[in-house]
C-alpha cells in the first residue's frame, strides 16, 4: 500500500470516527483550532528552512563576487525547502 492510499484511507477512517462522536460545537471548534495550530507550526518550520537556505545562498553568492539573488533563485530555494520538508 502506498503512502497516498494509506493517508486517504486513514483520513477517511478518522473522519468517520469523528462523525460518530457526540461533539458539541465548542468541542468541534477546539479540535479544529488544534489542527490548524499544528499546520501553522509546520508552515513556520518551512519558512525558517527557506529563509536559512536563502541566507546560505546569499552568502555563497557574495563569496563568489555576486551581491544579488534573482527572484528565480529565491523561488527555487523555497521550493527545495518545501520538498525537503515534504520528504521527511
Amino acid at each position: 500500500m502506498n503512502a497516498t492510499t494509506y493517508s486517504s484511507s486513514a483520513m477517511s477512517n478518522l473522519w468517520n470516527y469523528l462523525q460518530g462522536l457526540s461533539l458539541s460545537t465548542s468541542d468541534r471548534r477546539w479540535l479544529a483550532d488544534r489542527l490548524i495550530e499544528s499546520t501553522k507550526e509546520e508552515d513556520k518550520e518551512i519558512f525558517v528552512q527557506a529563509r536559512n537556505a536563502i541566507e546560505e545562498m546569499r552568502l555563497q553568492s557574495e563569496a563568489n563576487g555576486n551581491s544579488e539573488m534573482t527572484l528565480e533563485e529565491i523561488n527555487e530555494e523555497i521550493r527545495q525547502a518545501r520538498l525537503a520538508r515534504k520528504n521527511q
